[in-house]
């Protein structure tokens, strides 16, 4: 039977919002979008649900995220990778890539790519991989210790792309002798080259380099003589990676940011640990000591060891600073889509888009998730 959500905020795209608009679902897709709830046709064997002013946006698309909950996508099995999409999908996140860490040895890279190949999802639905790494610099390791980061190989990429038809996106020091070889290798198989953890500046860039890992963070500064990573973010022709916690960015920085960098160009990512949604506490991760309290998890030394926040939980942060619900929709979803070339089907609210949801209260606290017309809730 179809499904018929009314009086509903519905947040269309980046530029387009119905207020009392309505949304007819057949199946796994959005069948129809009415502006206006008051002037609904005629409609024949519907369930109608009443959503009372609600605001309904798009599912989230998380690219960045290692885990959730005591699990990693490093070491997970099916059980794992299972119970991980459930509870990504009860928090809004409805589509992900699983991103292996910079601390695997080439073997476990292996290991992970094989084991999810034909992977799709329980509940919210997996994409594909991310790797983050091996090919890293010494200078901005970040949570690890270095121990696994290697020279640029492409023979060692080319094994990884013969195992694994789902990469979706790698994480480079760019500067790396070998990386650019490497970048071009991607761009061929239609994978996005990404720049983190790297020392690299805009001379140690190329055409096929789209965009830069969690942006601030494992990587020069903003600085007036030398342009960095960040510097090039604000040229507006990268997409950016943005963990907007308030902890690894700064407030006072995110809004720098929500008011320099291209609105279409800024992707939410979480970079969440498996400390996500464990309780505060001491935790082994990436063989070190990291100590979570609240919206942090940090190591022994002081390094961010990523975060524990969910990206719901930081459009909250963003619409605080004034990020407005359209521009949210851009940052949690779209602008992901957009990027890996599935926005076809995925990132707005219109007809023939699948109807993967997120139905909110006007503070963005999360009321249902719809995945594939159903919804996960219930």
């Amino acid at each position: 039977m179809k499904l018929l959500l009314k009086h509903a905020h519905l947040i269309i795209d980046g530029n387009r919002e119905f207020i009392d608009g309505a949304m007819l679902i057949d199946g796994e897709t959005i069948s129809d979008v009415y502006p206006q709830s008051s002037r609904l046709p005629v409609i024949e064997d519907v369930e109608e649900r009443d959503l009372q002013g609600l605001l309904v946006m798009p599912g989230f698309f998380d690219t960045h995220t290692h885990g959730i909950a005591g699990m990693s996508f490093d070491d997970a099995d099916q059980e794992d990778m299972n119970k991980i999409s459930h509870d990504f999908a009860l928090e809004g996140t409805t589509s992900f890539l699983a991103s292996l860490s910079y601390d695997l040895r080439p073997e476990d890279f292996k290991r992970q790519l094989s084991r999810f190949e034909e992977e799709q999802g329980s509940s919210a639905r997996f994409e594909g991989f991310h790797l983050e790494g091996p090919f890293m610099s010494m200078k901005h390791i970040g949570v690890g210790d270095g121990h696994s980061f290697l020279k640029p190989d492409i023979h060692l990429v080319e094994e990884f792309l013969s195992i694994s038809s789902r990469i979706r996106q790698m994480t480079i020091a760019y500067e790396l002798a070998g990386a650019k070889e490497i970048g071009r290798l991607l761009h061929d198989h239609g994978i996005r080259v990404m720049c983190g953890h790297s020392d690299a500046v805009y001379e140690d860039l190329d055409e096929n380099v789209d965009g830069f890992t969690h942006l601030f963070n494992a990587m020069r500064g903003l600085h007036h003589r030398d342009i960095t990573l960040v510097n090039c973010a604000f040229m507006n022709r990268w997409n950016v990676e943005l963990i907007a916690d308030g902890n690894h960015v700064k407030e006072n920085v995110l809004k720098l940011v929500l008011n320099n960098i291209d609105r279409n160009r800024i992707m939410l990512v979480t970079d969440s640990s498996m400390a996500r949604d464990l309780p505060d506490g001491e935790y082994d991760f990436m063989s070190k000591k990291c100590f979570k309290k609240g919206t942090t998890f940090i190591t022994d030394d002081g390094h961010f060891a990523g975060s524990v926040v969910s990206i719901n939980d930081e459009m909250k942060v963003l619409y605080r600073l004034g990020a407005k619900y359209t521009d949210l929709l851009l940052y949690s979803s779209l602008n992901a889509f957009r990027f890996y070339g599935l926005d076809q089907r995925f990132g707005t609210l219109e007809k023939g888009k699948y109807a993967d949801l997120v139905i909110m209260d006007d503070d963005l606290d999360i009321r249902d998730v719809y995945i594939k017309g159903g919804s996960v809730h219930a």
